[in-house]
């Protein structure tokens, strides 16, 4: 019990203000808050699954440059995409069924591989040998941090016009995007 309480607490602290968190703010005022709940739990525990399962071990066969530098092209191709499209598209992919879904998790997945969060989870697993506590404490953690985050995001998308919340979110990805690839090259 002591890996899980402990995992959440130290999870949940170091996501606050992180760009999981900001992401979340981002994809609510792109799609639906259940949707982007679902797809934000589900990215998460993929992404600890990975890091409890696999552990460092995983980088020996892909390299963490080629992962963050996918992560890094796709936060630019979202950013770009969302400041380029139409309204009308942009309505499609709301509503699509399966592209919101696809969208956030593979995003999500991506840009926290080999984040600190999934280095923690790996160290943690590694000196408490408790994998499922791990896993739950994790999950949980970086879930209810991104909810914090999504709960902002509501806030704003209610206050603010919807033009303006497109343009912070294609800020918000084009910074990720283009601070991933300066931590890569510089």
């Amino acid at each position: 019990m002591e890996a899980l309480v402990t995992s959440f607490v130290l999870i949940f602290t170091s996501e606050m203000g992180d760009k999981s968190q900001l992401m979340s703010m981002a994809f609510v005022t792109l799609f639906k808050v259940r949707t982007v709940l679902i797809s934000i739990f589900i990215a998460a525990l993929i992404n600890n699954g990975i890091a409890v399962i696999f552990g460092s071990y995983i980088t020996e066969y892909i390299p963490i440059f080629y992962i963050k530098f996918s992560a890094a092209l796709l936060f630019l191709f979202f950013g770009i995409s969302t400041l380029i499209e139409e309204e009308t598209k942009q309505e499609k992919i709301k509503n699509s069924k399966y592209g919101p879904v696809a969208t956030i998790i593979s995003t999500y997945v991506l840009s926290e591989f080999g984040d600190k969060t999934q280095l923690a989870a790996i160290a943690l697993t590694a000196s408490y040998n408790s994998p499922l506590y791990i896993l739950i404490g994790t999950t949980l953690g970086i879930f209810l941090a991104d909810v914090l985050g999504i709960i902002v995001g509501i806030y704003f998308n209610k206050r603010i016009p919807s033009k303006y919340l497109k343009y912070l979110s294609s800020f918000i990805f084009i910074a990720f995007g283009l601070s991933t690839l300066y931590k890569l090259f510089f």
